[in-house]
């Protein structure tokens, strides 16, 4: 039910978040945001650009999540081979890296938070999309039997 909360807050969130950042000062509160939600835990690859016009932020509470886009010209292969080693140096644990051609996504959580990042290349440059957001909880119990 937590998880539904967090995905409804997301899709509500990102409808809004278009336009609150088409005003004047939402460069500024994307890029503060960016700062106090990534903060030091999340490295992010040296010459990569912040493109806050594609990115948004929802902060409640103590729920903080976030959507960040950067790019860059490194290739995806590098990009990848950073993460894998700066991440768990900063206390993250990979669930899941998967790359396929030009493109990559890399999954890590920690207790309280996961982190996807995705990778994709076109001509010479990458994109990368950063999400982070709390760490949603597993159901109680085996999964239930609908007889379908």
């Amino acid at each position: 039910m937590k998880k539904l909360g967090i995905l409804v807050l997301l899709l509500a969130f990102s409808g809004v978040s278009c336009a609150v950042n088409q005003g004047g000062n939402a460069e500024v509160v994307v890029k503060t945001a960016k700062n106090n939600i990534l903060g030091y835990s999340v490295p992010l690859f040296p010459g990569f650009k912040f493109v806050p016009e594609r990115s948004f932020v929802y902060e409640s509470g103590d729920v903080k999540m976030g959507r960040f886009v950067f790019v860059g010209q490194a290739k995806v292969e590098d990009v990848v081979l950073y993460y894998k080693e700066v991440l768990p140096q900063q206390g993250w644990e990979p669930v899941a890296v998967s790359v396929f051609g030009k493109e990559a996504i890399l999954t890590y959580v920690t207790p309280e938070q996961t982190l996807n990042i995705n990778l994709s290349r076109k001509g010479s440059t990458t994109t990368m999309i950063v999400q982070l957001g709390p760490k949603g909880e597993a159901p109680l119990g085996p999964p239930v039997n609908t007889g379908k």
